[in-house]
């Protein structure tokens, strides 16, 4: 499944490079998320899923949209994606652990535009999160000396432990829906509820987290992406009214 979908968006990408469209984008992205981890393929995942609940995190990148028609378009991204979790012990409920994974991302996703009027439009993307673990940190009473981690957007306290607790190497799917709407002739924004599903398993079996355990564990994500663009160059022609 994985390899599939690196050859399609490889093959995306190669299409994107040759196809005749003239218009293009360029967006500023910031996202609020709520991030999970969630556990299947064990006995214990039950369990582990009532003792693990959201943290607040956020995503920032750049997005460029190529549009092949007015209706389909493709955009590709450099994102940072700070992803994890917060968990509080089920015997100590006072002992909360709040996990951040520092990521760098390229998202590929494929656009269809629907009109809703002259200056506003529905939006419908379906694409993959490639991205790389570059540090992460706990903070707990083991490891930052705090009880109960205050939680927030910004997570980089000189306080906070370093530590390798799951797989480096991040591979999600992720859908969004959401409404496109001009501010100006070629300024636009764009606000669309995006959920993230990671398709590889986050755990590290050489690791420190729940060794022994054949648990398959994913750190999936429900936010709502703000974006603010810019389109450059001509309009792109509509192909399919000359179909």
């Amino acid at each position: 499944m994985r390899k599939k979908l690196l050859i399609l968006g490889l093959a995306l990408l190669h299409f994107a490079a040759f196809a005749g469209g003239e218009k293009f984008q360029i967006n500023f992205h910031i996202s609020p998320n709520g991030e999970w981890l969630w556990f299947s393929g064990s006995p214990s995942s039950s369990f582990y899923n009532s003792s693990f609940g959201t943290k607040l995190s956020y995503n920032v990148g750049l997005e460029y949209k190529r549009f092949f028609d007015p209706s389909l378009s493709l955009s590709i991204g450099a994102l940072y994606m700070n992803k994890g979790f917060r968990n509080k012990d089920p015997f100590d409920p006072s002992q909360i652990t709040l996990y951040s994974s520092h990521m760098a991302a390229l998202p590929i996703s494929l656009n269809i535009h629907q009109d809703i009027t002259r200056r506003t439009e529905m939006i419908y993307s379906l694409g993959i999160v490639p991205g790389y673990s570059f540090s992460e940190r706990v903070r707990s009473s083991l490891y930052s000396g705090e009880d109960n981690p205050t939680e927030g957007l910004f997570d980089l306290a000189d306080s906070k432990g370093n530590i390798d607790l799951l797989n480096d190497v991040y591979l999600g799917a992720a859908l969004g829906i959401g409404i496109s709407t001009y501010l100006k002739s070629r300024v636009v924004m764009v606000i669309q509820p995006t959920f993230k599903f990671q398709l590889n398993n986050a755990h590290d079996y050489l690791g420190i987290f729940i060794p022994g355990d054949p648990v398959a564990m994913r750190m999936n994500s429900f936010g709502v992406d703000f974006k603010i663009g810019y389109f450059f160059t001509k309009q792109v022609r509509n192909r399919t009214k000359d179909i």
